[in-house]
């Protein structure tokens, strides 16, 4: 795709209030030099203060969406953009609820009988003082944030309440979850079709924030070296975690391949990074698909589901 994806001018939204604005920044750059090179009338827009005003002055009829964390993936940037009648890219409030907050997403995927880690739920930083709600070596991170931001992996109970402490400067729940060792895998999903696995190998003890998006030996593998059964499973797996959530248009699912040869699905991600160093481009592109036919593709995928008249 060469062309405009769009007749009209698009407002990418980036940046915003949530504690990954940083990488929300980079996503929207991106994007919007990409929607530059095919020719498409855009404004890049931080999505701070008076910025809906600024849509509406501008006549903005579609948001192209590049908001990470909260704001952004939890429904409320849709639910202000539905409100003033302005079409946007990506899954609809009640998606992006869904998949951010992990206490839901965790709860619909055992009702699936998708493969995850035990887990438990601790609502209050007091809880972080009695025993752990699952065996060390274990997982802890906030229920309703992203890019690894709060989380902390133990391999026994020194450090638990500090690290419970921490998780909870980002969010009112906290998840706790059993360590699974092993691969570190992800799925990006295209409308309801499954992209390439990629493989993420980090030379950290895991694929927290700094691997993501500043150490330089972090490596990719995409497609990854899966044999022909363990890439039928994983996706399989993901589908299944997509579809639990109600997934549209686009999200990225995170699987950690055991070493018991179970893909076990971490969270979904329903506006994945969109900067250089993303998985869902490194997917598109192995499948492909350039990074401005893929912000084509979203663009189009989203305007068959349009929800403002």
């Amino acid at each position: 795709m060469t062309q405009a994806p769009f007749s009209e001018k698009i407002a990418v939204l980036a940046g915003g209030p949530s504690c990954e604005r940083e990488v929300s920044l980079i996503s929207g750059r991106s994007v919007h030099e990409a929607l530059l090179a095919l020719g498409q009338p855009v404004l890049l827009v931080d999505a701070v203060g008076d910025f809906m005003e600024k849509l509406i002055k501008e006549n903005i009829s579609l948001a192209f969406i590049a908001l990470h964390g909260t704001f952004g993936e939890d429904g409320t940037v849709q639910r202000l953009l539905e409100k003033e009648g302005i079409a946007y890219t990506g899954p609809g409030p009640g998606v992006s609820e869904r998949a951010f907050d992990k206490e839901i997403s965790q709860g619909l995927f055992q009702k699936e009988g998708i493969c995850i880690p035990s887990f438990g739920v601790l609502r209050s930083v007091s809880e972080g003082l009695k025993k752990a709600p699952v065996d060390f070596p274990l997982v802890i991170k906030p229920a309703k944030s992203g890019s690894s931001v709060g989380v902390s992996i133990l391999k026994d109970p020194s450090g638990y309440k500090k690290a419970c402490e921490e998780a909870f400067g980002y969010s009112d729940t906290v998840i706790v979850e059993s360590y699974i060792p092993g691969r570190e895998l992800t799925v990006g999903i295209l409308g309801d079709e499954a992209l390439p696995v990629v493989e993420v190998i980090s030379g950290r003890e895991f694929y927290d924030y700094e691997a993501k998006y500043k150490d330089p030996a972090t490596r990719y593998e995409f497609p990854a070296r899966l044999t022909q059964a363990q890439t039928k499973s994983v996706v399989a797996e993901a589908m299944k975690a997509y579809r639990a959530i109600h997934g549209e248009v686009m999200s990225r699912v995170d699987i950690i391949l055991g070493r018991d040869g179970k893909p076990y699905v971490l969270e979904v991600n329903t506006i994945p990074g969109l900067t250089p160093k993303s998985l869902l481009p490194k997917a598109a592109y192995a499948a492909g698909i350039h990074f401005p036919e893929l912000c084509a593709r979203i663009i189009a995928l989203s305007m068959e589901k349009i929800r403002v008249p």
